[in-house]
């Protein structure tokens, strides 16, 4: 953002952290035509917009709050984009444009979170649940709260146990009958990178023993769950 404080850019408000920055972007935004595509390409091509959250010791020392950008600060995706990320692992999410809005609580709304009907009031329980604003208020940014709930829905409701069914289907088709493969697969398809060999070992041992007595979901089931409730799809470094 321009500032810390979203709500109010007067002269009580906080500054930027760089000043000649700003303006330098905006004479230039004007050279340009007022063109809004030239500055998100200046923007995501810069150097700093590439970097990622690894941290250096010397830095965190000097600048622990990051404001001269040393590092991209590590965010969790919102509600939408996760649930989007989430059918799209899955191979299932619908990408048709337009249309009126669907109920969140359906299982047959596959497409972005984006055409969702959001009631004034009785917000949905997961759009409560990971900040969603509410929407009897404006809001200037979004809260951000890490609680036990989130990780219980993750771990229990019937919303993750669809996308996992459908993502372990979608790798039986993709890779019939190689379970070390099928293990690469997933982590191409959920996480876009090759697992480490400590991963694929742990996935192997996990697949081999999840299948007991009273197990409620095939081991493959359980696996892709796990594996979409990871902080490394929900987060972004």
């Amino acid at each position: 953002g321009l500032v810390a404080t979203p709500s109010n850019f007067g002269a009580l408000g906080a500054r930027p952290t760089h000043p000649e920055l700003l303006d330098d972007l905006a004479v230039r935004f004007m050279d340009h035509g007022w063109s809004v595509k030239w500055l998100h390409r200046e923007l995501v091509l810069s150097r700093t917009y590439g970097l990622s959250a690894a941290r250096s010791a010397a830095n965190q020392q000097q600048d622990p709050d990051n404001h001269w950008l040393w590092r991209a600060n590590r965010r969790r995706l919102d509600v939408e984009a996760w649930r989007d990320s989430l059918l799209t692992a899955a191979g299932s999410l619908d990408l048709r444009l337009g249309g009126p809005g669907e109920d969140l609580a359906s299982a047959n709304h596959r497409r972005r979170t984006l055409y969702t009907k959001v009631s004034r009031h009785d917000l949905n329980p997961m759009l409560r649940l990971f900040d969603f604003p509410d929407p009897n208020l404006t809001s200037e940014q979004r809260a951000v709260t890490t609680v036990p709930l989130q990780q219980l829905f993750a771990l229990n409701s019937d919303f993750m146990v669809r996308p996992a069914r459908e993502l372990a289907a979608r790798l039986e088709r993709e890779v019939p009958g190689d379970e070390a493969e099928r293990i690469r697969c997933a982590y191409r398809t959920v996480f876009a990178r090759e697992p480490t060999p400590e991963e694929q070992t742990l996935a192997s041992r996990f697949l081999a023993s999840a299948g007991g007595e009273g197990a409620k979901l095939p081991p493959w089931i359980q696996y892709c769950q796990a594996l979409l409730a990871t902080n490394e799809l929900q987060f972004v470094d």
